[in-house]
C-alpha cells in the first residue's frame, strides 16, 4: 500500500481534490471492468455497490 493512501483524505470533506479525482477514476474503472458501460448490462449506468463488490482483490485490501 502507497503511504499515504491515495484514496483518503487529508483535508476535511471534499476539500482533498486529487483524492477525490482518484475515487472517480476508481469506480470509473471498476464500472468498465463489470461491463456495466455495456446497454444490456441490467445494471448499466448504477455505479452502486462497485466498491464493496470489488474491494478484496486488490494486494492490501481489507474489508471496509
Amino acid at each position: 500500500m502507497q503511504k499515504p493512501d491515495p484514496m483518503i483524505c487529508g483535508k476535511p470533506g471534499a476539500e482533498d481534490l486529487p483524492v477525490m479525482r482518484n475515487r472517480v477514476k476508481w469506480l470509473e474503472m471498476l464500472y468498465l471492468h463489470e461491463g456495466r458501460d455495456k446497454p444490456d448490462h441490467p445494471q448499466r449506468g448504477l455505479y452502486t455497490g462497485l466498491h464493496k463488490k470489488h474491494h478484496l482483490w486488490l494486494p492490501g485490501s481489507d474489508e471496509d
